[in-house]
């Protein structure tokens, strides 16, 4: 029984077995092509016959090339000429306007220029004029209101910009005589002034240490037209003298004066230079330049003792 059983059970495992695996048939396994003389001698053939077309065409594309290269280029064919515009009419000529039987001509006659602006005068204090009697002794005294300016051009080391350095003061003395007698200007060198305290003090310790004042002088006015004292500006030259120390310098000034009733006012100006005034030129480590020539400008108001 045990036998047989084992047979039957060995029986059934090979069945199942068998409905899985299956034996390869001649259908299901590849062909496989074997090389043979006549397909090698076939392929080989049309790779050549490849090679020789790619060379022709290569042959055929290098003689177009070459042939392009080789071939002279175009003229360009010049552009037509523009047809040139119509000429215009011209312009009618205008007709001149009438001649008037009376022609007028205008001559234009220079206007002097004057020294100073006449802005430059204070303005005038409304004092009735008179006419000064002949002989009647006329004395001025100058006071305030009178100014005197220096200006010289400069040069400083941490501004290398040349600009104009002024120095002025306001006191100023002195008298004005319009009788021929002597007019004399007393300036306080001590009391200039400019825009920086190092120039100020030069001025006073280096340049007049033992020199307080300056003296300008005019030997004598020149004779004043009636116009003056009627309260006109006029305008002319004076000639006189400044003394700083030992030195006497001739000066001569362009002025403009007026008559106020019982003040005069005058504006004169000169220009000198160091050597003129026997001072030699200041210096300074920080002045890199300094003009050799200073002007002056002295306003003068006097009043009528």
């Amino acid at each position: 029984m045990k036998i047989l059983a084992l047979t039957l059970l060995a029986s059934v495992v090979l069945l199942a077995t068998g409905c899985i695996w299956e034996a390869p048939t001649p259908e299901n396994t590849p062909a496989v092509i074997e090389a043979t003389p006549d397909i090698q001698k076939t392929v080989e053939a049309g790779v050549q016959g490849t090679r020789q077309v790619e060379a022709e065409l290569e042959a055929t594309v290098e003689a177009r090339i070459l042939a392009t290269l080789n071939a002279p280029l175009p003229t360009a064919t010049p552009a037509p000429t523009a047809t040139p515009y119509p000429t215009g009419m011209p312009y009618p000529t205008a007709t001149p306007l009438p001649t008037s039987r009376h022609r007028t001509t205008l001559t234009l006659v220079p206007t002097p220029t004057p020294v100073f602006p006449r802005s430059s005068l204070p303005t005038p204090t409304p004092i009735p004029l008179r006419t000064v009697p002949d002989g009647e002794p006329l004395t001025f005294l100058i006071g305030e209101g009178s100014k005197i300016t220096f200006t010289v051009e400069e040069e400083l080391g941490k501004a290398p910009v040349r600009f104009d350095a002024v120095i002025s003061s306001t006191s100023l003395s002195g008298v004005a005589n319009l009788d021929g007698r002597p007019s004399v200007i007393h300036l306080d060198l001590h009391s200039l002034e400019s825009d920086q305290q190092y120039r100020d003090r030069y001025i006073q310790s280096s340049m007049f240490p033992d020199t307080r004042t300056a003296t300008l002088s005019v030997e004598r006015l020149p004779e004043l037209p009636q116009s003056f004292f009627d309260g006109e500006e006029t305008e002319g030259t004076l000639s006189g003298s400044l003394q700083i120390g030992a030195t006497i310098t001739p000066i001569k000034f362009n002025v403009v004066a007026r008559h106020d009733g019982h003040v005069i006012n005058v504006l004169g100006s000169t220009t000198f230079t160091w050597d003129q005034l026997g001072l030699s030129k200041p210096t300074a480590r920080s002045v890199v330049y300094l003009g050799d020539e200073v002007r002056m400008q002295v306003l003068v108001v006097a009043y009528e003792q």
